[in-house]
């Protein structure tokens, strides 16, 4: 039997049989740099270890709010990270699984905003809202609740994302959401 398979080259030899290398060239960054592209920001479903879920009240929405913001030029789980630091005082403690993405039209912000949802769990002795420093300039009051309790806070749009997200955190996978509602694989 004859082998008929092609042996692959030395990485130092692949680099010169590809005409891209895995920088991205000066045009493309200075092109990329001004394209209008979509806003994106990073939420937690942030739980105690006994389950109950953190909610927030920021003073610049109206309703409770999942903890979390807009990403600053970094990717989602840095962004998520650093509210958290900020808005909670919380600090190494990772992050958990990716739940939902959801892409808001831009018909509702001027440009479409793509938020991420992750799970997210508060060190051990975390009990009560009280054992966070929660940024004042940022929130107006904090709740550990029941899952129902935190939806029926939450805003429409918000609620949808949030249902979904914990319908995939019960399960194993994640939702993908057009405004709060799963897509389908084709339209």
């Amino acid at each position: 039997m004859q082998n008929t398979t092609t042996p692959i080259p030395p990485s130092s030899q692949l680099a010169t049989q590809h005409s891209h290398t895995p920088e991205a060239a000066p045009e493309l960054v200075a092109f990329l740099a001004t394209h209008p592209g979509p806003l994106a920001a990073a939420d937690a479903i942030v739980r105690t270890t006994d389950g109950r879920m953190l909610i927030i009240d920021p003073p610049y929405k109206a309703g409770w709010d999942l903890p979390g913001g807009m990403n600053d030029d970094e990717d989602p789980e840095d962004g998520l990270l650093r509210e958290l630091c900020e808005e909670l005082g919380v600090t190494g403690v990772p992050l958990g699984r990716l739940l939902a993405v959801d892409t808001t039209p831009a018909s509702v912000y001027g440009r479409p905003l793509i938020t991420f949802i992750y799970q997210f769990t508060l060190p051990e002795n975390v009990r009560t809202t009280d054992d966070l420093a929660l940024q004042t300039d940022e929130i107006d009051g904090a709740a550990l609740v029941a899952d129902e309790e935190a939806l029926a806070r939450f805003p429409e749009r918000l609620r949808r994302r949030v249902e979904a997200a914990l319908a995939a955190e019960a399960g194993s996978y994640i939702a993908y959401l057009r405004d709060g509602r799963r897509t389908t694989p084709c339209r």
